[in-house]
């Protein structure tokens, strides 16, 4: 059965190879057994603004996950986040109405193919 958790470097390299956030970052594992399975964060990349991120298998993408994404947001904004930015993949299930949900809005700006969502979470 898989667990999350708060993230650790070695996750990040585990997961991800070697690369290492040189900014504020929060982050959590989907960990099933030693397997690092999913990641998902966010990290500051200018003064107050974040980018989010979410790499889960679809099989883990469960409501349950939900509640460690608010967890994410609220640790970034206790970081001095003012804005949390994130692509859109429109391929996944959802993906629109859960950013919607958690209060991201569309911009204008598009990366890949993907818009560019953005929420304000000014403390």
């Amino acid at each position: 059965m898989a667990e999350i958790r708060q993230a650790t470097d070695d996750d990040i390299a585990r997961f991800y190879g070697a690369i290492e956030f040189k900014s504020q970052w929060v982050a959590r594992a989907l960990r099933n057994g030693r397997l690092i399975a999913g990641f998902g964060g966010a990290l500051e990349t200018a003064d107050g603004v974040w980018f989010a991120f979410l790499d889960v298998p679809p099989q883990y993408l469960k409501p349950s996950i939900y509640r460690h994404i608010v967890a994410g947001i609220h640790e970034a904004k206790s970081k001095g986040a003012k804005v949390i930015k994130a692509r859109c993949d429109t391929r996944i299930p959802r993906a629109e109405a859960l950013l919607k949900h958690l209060g991201f809005l569309p911009t204008d700006e598009v990366v890949d193919n993907e818009v560019i969502w953005e929420c304000q979470v000014s403390n």
